[in-house]
């Protein structure tokens, strides 16, 4: 058993964003064979998903655990953990790097602060890790790219494991497993839906990298053959209130009064539902919907509203273009179309309404997916990690793997007497004079 702190910068109670949810998971999860102690930033309190106590910063103490989980800027907030010997796993499931080049796009100085301090955190993680996660092999290539240029993909890791899965790892969000909730909630929240209308949910949070525009100007192609169609926006503030207001959600609302659907086929939830209540708004909904732009985000991403969609066994029609999406519609449980098609989104959609067998078979489709992406199932790379936890091979003591980015050692000067150290350790001096002679050979060209 080993004693884990797992620590995240995001609140943890009733109402949870991604980066809790998977972190109140992975402490559930790990917490059946190990310790674990788990920490957000945003203090103390009780996780929703097994009762048990969140703590607050002041818990995390490096010398009282035998491995430290982080996600996102907890390195930043705490560099005692970079500074410890502690084997440390980085959690990279979000490229929030390439969120932050979306965020407050009307204060330019603000937006180069998030890009430069999310860049600066990702580069100090990338130079300590042990071993890393990310949620697609899209990522874990995009990751190995910050890996090489921090000095990891060097020959202590390769000779270590060739594949450099030691290293990095797939490891995504899983699927909250158990019985079906039972439905009604949207219909019960609002008065003016009848018992028969279809549903569209876009059940998540309206971030700006997304394209809530696009399934609202897609509502009248799928009105003209369902005209009771609602679509229903799970559209409150973020858990995190440091993240602000994201200004898409605006845009979303002032565009369905343009089309004059506001309030009455397009529905807005104003409050960010509460983790255990949510599929149960989920599991009402006829059909999920979910769509993007096309751009680097999208092509990252693992859009975790997704996978609320396989819990409460809820067909989908999206925007394709990012692997989970890919997947989906691979194993049956989605349509999807090109980014930037509101009219080819609004012909999906009332294509998936007009056929009720379909819907049955996408939504089958997507309960067996669900349970094939259980946390257990999602989160093994770790767990087996975690039965002998232990620094990476180029941490280990004595290993010598070359010049890290950012030392001296950049500098021809410096990079010299880092070599000849080298060869010292290695063969002696009598190595030392040979590599000098044979080095001074080959700029000589002899």
């Amino acid at each position: 058993m080993a004693r884990v702190l797992l620590a995240t910068p995001e609140p943890i109670g009733r109402r949870l964003a991604g980066p809790a949810i998977r972190a109140a998971h992975l402490a559930r999860v790990l917490g059946t064979e190990h310790d674990v102690t788990l920490v957000s930033l945003a203090g103390e309190s009780v996780s929703p998903v097994d009762g048990r106590a969140v703590h607050g910063p002041d818990a995390i103490h490096p010398q009282d655990h035998d491995v430290a989980i982080v996600q996102g800027s907890v390195t930043i907030a705490h560099p005692e953990l970079l500074e410890s010997n502690l084997p440390l796993v980085v959690d990279w499931f979000d490229p929030f790097h390439v969120e932050a080049l979306h965020r407050s796009s009307d204060d330019r100085i603000r937006r180069m602060d998030l890009i430069e301090g999310a860049r600066t955190t990702l580069e100090q993680q990338a130079r300590r890790g042990d071993f890393f996660l990310c949620s697609n092999e899209a990522q874990r290539a995009h990751w190995l790219g910050w890996l090489a240029a921090a000095g990891r993909c060097n020959h202590a890791n390769h000779d270590d494991d060739p594949t450099f899965e030691r290293l990095i790892t797939v490891a995504p969000f899983g699927v909250e497993q158990g019985a079906r909730p039972a439905t009604g909630r949207i219909r019960s929240t609002f008065s003016a839906i009848g018992p028969d209308d279809p549903i569209l949910l876009w059940a998540g949070g309206l971030h700006d990298w997304l394209d809530p525009i696009a399934v609202v100007d897609a509502m009248p192609r799928a009105l003209d053959e369902n005209p009771d169609t609602r679509l229903v926006f799970l559209a409150g503030p973020h858990p995190n209130t440091t993240l602000g207001t994201m200004g898409i959600r605006g845009e979303a609302i002032e565009r369905a009064r343009e089309l004059r659907l506001f309030g009455r086929n397009v529905l807005f939830v104003n409050q960010w539902v509460d983790y255990e209540e949510r599929l149960e708004w989920v599991a009402d909904a006829t059909i999920g919907v979910a769509a993007h732009r096309a751009h680097l985000e999208t092509s990252l991403s693992h859009r975790t509203r997704l996978l609320d969609h396989l819990a409460a066994g809820l067909p989908t029609v999206a925007t394709g273009g990012d692997p989970l999406t890919a997947a989906l519609e691979a194993g049956g449980a989605a349509r999807t179309v090109d980014p930037g098609s509101s009219e080819a989104l609004g012909d999906a959609i009332a294509a998936v309404l007009r056929d009720s067998t379909l819907r049955a078979d996408m939504a089958a489709n997507a309960a067996r997916l669900g349970v094939e992406r259980s946390w257990e199932n999602t989160l093994r790379p770790l767990t087996d990690w975690l039965e002998n936890p232990k620094p990476a091979a180029d941490r280990r003591p004595g290993v010598q793997t070359g010049f890290n980015a950012g030392q001296a050692a950049d500098r021809p000067i410096g990079r010299a007497l880092t070599r000849a150290r080298m060869h010292l350790d290695d063969g002696g001096p009598v190595q030392v004079l040979r590599r000098t002679v044979a080095a001074g050979r080959r700029r000589l060209g002899r």
